[in-house]
This record gives structure tokens, sequence and C-alpha cells, in this order.
């Protein structure tokens, strides 16, 4: 499916994140809620304007950030200097970054490695192979994704989850890799599958469940289960292919 047919379904659901959002969700009025949305690789900002209208619509300030998904370190570096920015221009707000495939490692790197943990309050990550994808492997952008890369080993030494930073990961029924990080991490049950041929990750966009969990994580509700995994505890290898796919 094109990223212009992803756009038109998006926008044809209607702006229904906002309307279906329970009162709870809301964001507190008492302090800013600033959300950026980190795309997957290729994507680009449009595919996520309908998710960020939704967003505002509830009382954030969301914004789509337009990164390309090919360098890890460029990408998470674009994602700080837009916190940076938006912190110099309101101080007190509290941030929140959601990311999408790919772009959830780019963010993750930020988080864990260039300081992004003491300024971040919380970190969704929706479709995102924390522990590598095989599909990163030999190609010609984002390789470092690939499993067992020096850039992953170290992005998952140690605690995958420091700081305050509240952590949720998000997947489809059907994603091939499960999100799951040691430390903290809220766990959201895993979303119904949209459709059949495997293509419910580039679908999660604009999956109006994946919406719904969104708005939950941002307001703090972990609409699953929350762990806390010892370091090491798991392999790259036992993130990938749930459900015995």
């Amino acid at each position: 499916m094109t990223v212009g047919r992803l756009v038109a379904a998006a926008c044809g659901a209607g702006l229904a994140l906002a309307a279906a959002a329970p009162a709870s969700a809301a964001p507190p009025e008492v302090r800013e809620r600033i959300v950026f949305v980190v795309p997957g690789q290729y994507l680009g900002a449009a595919p996520y304007q309908p998710l960020v209208a939704g967003l505002n619509l509830q009382g954030y300030q969301a914004t789509a950030l337009d990164l390309p998904g090919f360098d890890m370190d460029a990408d998470a570096r674009a994602v700080g200097a837009a916190v940076d920015t938006a912190l110099a221009a309101h101080p007190d707000a509290e941030v929140a970054l959601v990311a999408h495939s790919i772009g959830g490692t780019s963010t993750r790197h930020y988080l864990k490695n260039l300081g992004g943990s003491d300024k971040v309050d919380t970190y969704v990550a929706f479709g995102t192979a924390q522990y590598g994808s095989p599909g990163a492997c030999g190609q010609p952008v984002g390789a470092e994704v690939c499993p067992g890369t020096d850039f992953m080993t170290a992005l998952n030494s140690g605690d995958d989850t420091p700081g305050d930073t509240a952590y949720y990961g998000i997947r489809s029924a059907r994603e091939w890799a499960d999100g799951r990080l040691d430390g903290g991490q809220c766990r959201m049950t895993p979303t119904p599958t949209a459709v059949d041929g495997g293509t419910d990750h580039a679908l999660e966009p604009v999956n109006l469940h994946v919406w719904g969990q969104v708005s939950a994580a941002l307001a703090g509700r972990c609409e699953g289960e929350f762990v806390d995994d010892r370091d090491a505890a798991f392999t790259a290898a036992q993130t990938l292919f749930p459900n015995g796919r």
C-alpha cells in the first residue's frame, strides 16, 4: 500500500482517536504535554498526520518529525534537537516520544546514549524490533539495526530502560518482533490483526486500536502487563517470530 493510500485510509477513518478516547485519557491541564511522533523507515511524516491530529484534539501538542530512518545516530540527534528546542520554549512541559518501527530504535538510542532519558517523560514504541531486525541485514540504509551489530549490542547492553522515563511497547498480533525490553516496560496487549497477509506492521500508523493504545500510554495507563526483566534476560532470537511464525 502506498503512503498516499495509508494517509487516505486514516483520514477516511476520521479523527476517531480523539472521539473514542475516554475522558481519563485527556492530558493533565497543569502542564503542557508535547508529543513527537518518530516515523518508520522511508515513511516520513505524512502517514502519521491523522494520529497527530487526533492527539492535538485531545489537548497534546503533537508533531510528526520528518526523518528518513536511514541512520540511527543522525535520527537520534534530530530527535534530541527537537526535544531541546521544545523544552527551551516550554521548560516545564512534559515530553513524550511516540515512535514507529525503526524510529523506535533511533529514539531509544537517544534516550539511552545521548542523554534523552533525563528529558523525556514517556516513550511509546509500536512495531519496533527492539533487539534488531533481520530485514536490516545487508541493506544500504539502517544496516546497524541488524541483530548482533555493534550498534545493537551496545544499545541492548545493561538496562534497556534507563532513567525515570516510562517505557511502553505496542505491537500487532501478527507482528514478527515482540518489542520487549529488559528493565521496566509496559507491554501492551497485542492489537487485533487488521488484515491477513502480514501487512499489519505497515498499517500500524493508521490502526485505530494502535491509536487507542498510544492514547492510553500517554495518559499513563498500561493496557497490558508491566514487567521488569533482569538485564540480559533474553536474546535477540527470542524476541522474533512470536506465535511460532
